[in-house]
């Protein structure tokens, strides 16, 4: 039965048909942020030459759009239980398709910059939302097969983002990356409207916990500055230190006023939950080692191997292809043997990666580094449904928005965190011992991580 305004209602999410389109439907509305990630970092240089600006400035349209989506994502995500995950979902793809249009029109960097973060602000609405309304369309068996399909999609676009984009910016500059994604984002909107069930009789809206939310904004950025600020200035100095204090502070600030406010904007006790806790220590800490081997491995491959960086850009495209080639059989495999095991062998994978770089570095070995970004992709596409679907099958249906915008946090702390410790472990040193050194660290917070795997339920 269908809704007066012609979307489908959640009664109808038992058609086999209708889950495939939702499926696609949300992918065709976050693909438009995917597919810019790596054409904005590769495009950096030349922003900067024809925006009259420097590369510093300009790599705040990266940081800041993820400092922003760490920020937000989890009121968002509350916002979706509490007024409809189809609502939210939409206006994030509107935010989505105007702060796009505003990367290609930017006649500034400063503007530029601002309008990632507003793409960053949409993207904080539609990602925990659209993982919900996937996960509600879908039985929970089937749970994990949909978000391998999902994670495919997402990490296969940057990558054809960069193939397609690379000779049209050469043909019509960086501004035309922009000016093609724009339409799709509205094509996107289009079929959200048709496909996406409305769950407004479903959802009771209640108050947002306003204090809760911004203390855990406040906490979430003080410690995201204290990273970013510290990995120029140095961890321990004055600016830094007094980021990370506000970001303690206002953490002990968060969980007192949840302990104590009628509406929650998270409940605590899910913490007790070992499907949900051990989940969000295990895989940030796969992607710790994961985005800051993503930065370093480039800078081996030029410095110590002595390649160029369209040489460089063909050799890092083995990971996200493994990535994405491996997710839909990690959904699968999720579902039949559970997300326990499938994340206990994706932090293995990933372990085995950073080792195998510790080698590729210390003997300058080309086929070492290629199986190395192998390991590296086959972890996450093996692991990452889990994630997904671990979470979210440990939270009530109520709280999916919230629980799936809390998992996005932490991934993105963890990705942020990596970076800038090893990068900070790296240093000046461009030796092989040096790049060794720092994939080791690596390898020991991707094991660290394993204690979250293993203290899940063993129960499917």
């Amino acid at each position: 039965m269908a809704q007066t305004d012609g979307s489908p209602t959640v009664a109808d999410r038992s058609n086999e048909r209708l889950d495939r389109r939702v499926l696609l439907t949300v992918l065709s509305c976050v693909v438009v942020f995917t597919a810019s990630m790596t054409i904005v970092s590769a495009s950096l240089p030349t922003m900067a030459d024809d925006l009259d600006s420097s590369e510093s400035l300009l790599s705040w349209a990266v940081t800041g759009l993820f400092l922003v989506m760490s920020v937000s994502t989890p009121v968002m995500g509350r916002l979706g239980d509490g007024y409809g995950h189809r609502r939210v979902f939409l206006a994030g793809t509107v935010v989505l398709a105007v702060g796009t249009l505003a990367c290609a029109v930017a006649p500034t960097a400063i503007l530029f910059v601002a309008a990632r973060m507003v793409v960053g602000l949409g993207i904080s609405a539609t990602m925990p939302n659209g993982i919900a309304i996937i996960m509600e369309a879908h039985p929970v068996a089937l749970r994990g097969e949909a978000m391998g399909w999902f994670q495919m999609a997402m990490t296969g676009a940057p990558v054809l983002g960069l193939v397609v984009g690379g000779p049209l910016i050469e043909a019509f500059g960086w501004r035309s990356v922009f000016g093609v994604l724009f339409p799709m984002s509205l094509v996107g909107f289009a079929l959200a409207i048709k496909v996406i069930p409305d769950d407004r009789d479903s959802r009771t809206p209640v108050p947002i916990d306003v204090r809760g939310a911004l203390t855990l904004a406040t906490a979430t950025l003080g410690f995201l500055l204290w990273l970013q600020f510290g990995g120029s200035d140095g961890l321990l100095t004055p600016m830094p230190l007094a980021l990370l204090a506000i970001g303690a502070v206002s953490l002990v600030a968060f969980v007192m006023i949840e302990q104590r406010v009628e509406f929650p904007l998270l409940r605590l006790d899910y913490f007790r939950r070992r499907n949900f806790t051990g989940p969000l220590i295990n895989h940030p800490l796969s992607q710790f080692a994961y985005m800051g081997s993503f930065l370093i491995s480039p800078i081996m491959l030029d410095e110590a191997f002595g390649y160029s960086v369209a040489a460089v850009a063909l050799i890092l495209l083995f990971r996200p292809a493994a990535f994405s080639i491996t997710s839909p059989a990690g959904g699968k495999l999720a579902s039949r043997v559970g997300e326990r095991p499938m994340l206990i062998v994706g932090t293995a994978l990933m372990v085995a990666s950073m080792l195998t770089w510790v080698f590729a570095a210390l003997w300058v070995d080309l086929w070492l580094v290629i199986l190395g970004l192998v390991l590296s992709g086959l972890a996450m596409g093996l692991s990452s449904p889990s994630y997904q679907t671990a979470v979210a099958n440990a939270v009530e249906p109520s709280d999916l928005g919230i629980a799936n915008g809390m998992g996005s946090t932490l991934m993105n702390i963890g990705m942020l965190t990596g970076i800038q410790v090893m990068f900070t472990v790296l240093g000046d040193g461009r030796e092989p011992a040096d790049f060794a050194r720092t994939f080791a660290v690596g390898a020991l917070a991707a094991a660290i991580g394993v204690t979250g795997a293993l203290v899940m339920d063993r129960r499917r």
